[in-house]
């Protein structure tokens, strides 16, 4: 069904979701988004691709521009490459009758509470953890759970909100802080709660998936405490091959525990005193550009083969080279307005 349209439902922002368009277009189908604010995507413009406005936290209207568009021409695929769209995505592949993964496993992956207790029931590794719902129900939870702690949203992505606190009061005042919260940074819908974990010591690790297959190990780098902000990533990673055996085996126990066998994934771990532990399992390609130096080290296009995979077509996914690839990510040493960047041309040399 070349020239047939493959939907996205919002996109990410760190980049990868411009390069599924431009994957999109190469593979003969024509893309578009659906998007309550496409001015949030600036690649919209810049590369012409075609856009519905439309209330995308609403299943109402997404079916009704869905409607629409079938009437001009037939669909490929529905996907989304943002984290807070997946599920919707693909209840609507589902409904459609195209390729997706299960929406069911998808819900239960991204709650985090829900996650954590999947993880548990299948024997792996898990730290202690409790969902809390006030600052009392913290209190009687750091009892039992030992400082330091994490503190998360149960439903959110790219660590915003997750935070280190060694002391009950640090503790219960970030709970606070997570409880007041009733929509995330997309302006959807948030549960008031937050869930607090044990704090895993050690390196951290992702083992990026596609389906049940692993393809690599990518070394992460993250900012100092408290905050967990990815500053870089090496890909793949240099362990021995027990520790790489071992890690892989663990992320591939935890998708088979939630039931995710479709699509790729990003397994987040810590490699700690006791072996590998999964910090989460996210249900989407990695961010951060680690498709790209994938991309760079192994000539594995994980974009292009998760479109092949979203239309229905066979996907090939194996290195084609053995290299490595590294990126890092700039940050000030100092509050302040960028007002210039130079020195770009030298770094293109």
């Amino acid at each position: 069904m070349k020239n047939a349209w493959l939907v996205f439902i919002e996109s990410n922002t760190s980049g990868t979701g411009r390069l599924f368009v431009k994957a999109a277009r190469e593979h003969g189908y024509q893309p578009v988004m659906l998007t309550e604010r496409p001015e949030r995507y600036a690649f919209l413009e810049q590369d012409s691709v075609p856009y519905r406005k439309c209330n995308t936290a609403s299943s109402t209207e997404i079916e009704s521009v869905l409607q629409e568009l079938v009437r001009e021409a037939p669909f490929a695929g529905i996907y989304s490459s943002s984290e807070y769209f997946i599920e919707t995505a693909a209840v609507f592949a589902t409904g459609h009758g195209l390729p997706g993964a299960d929406p069911e496993a998808l819900r239960a992956c991204r709650n985090k509470y829900i996650q954590r207790q999947h993880l548990q029931r299948a024997g792996l590794h898990t730290p202690a953890f409790q969902r809390v719902a006030s600052t009392d129900e913290a209190r009687q939870a750091l009892k039992k759970i030992p400082l330091p702690v994490i503190l998360k949203p149960t439903m959110g992505s790219g660590s915003v909100g997750v935070r280190l606190c060694c002391t009950v009061a640090e503790a219960v005042e970030h709970v606070a802080a997570l409880l007041q919260r009733t929509i995330n940074e997309r302006g959807m819908p948030v549960p008031s709660e937050a869930l607090i974990e044990e704090y895993l010591v050690g390196p951290e690790y992702s083992v990026e998936t596609f389906g049940e297959a692993a393809l690599g190990i990518t070394r992460k780098h993250v900012s100092a405490e408290p905050f967990f902000v990815e500053l870089g990533h090496d890909f793949p990673t240099d362990l021995p091959p027990a520790i790489k055996e071992n890690i892989i085996s663990v992320a591939q126990q935890g998708l088979r525990a939630l039931g995710l066998r479709w699509g790729p994934a990003h397994v987040e771990m810590r490699l700690t005193a006791h072996g590998p532990a999964i910090v989460e399992i996210n249900p989407r390609l990695a961010g951060g550009f680690i498709p790209e130096i994938m991309r760079l080290a192994f000539g594995i296009d994980i974009i292009h083969e998760t479109v092949r995979l979203v239309v229905g077509e066979n996907t090939e996914i194996r290195p084609r080279r053995d290299g490595h690839a590294s990126i890092r990510f700039l940050t000030p040493s100092r509050n302040g307005i960028i007002t210039a960047i130079k020195g770009m041309r030298k770094l293109q040399r």
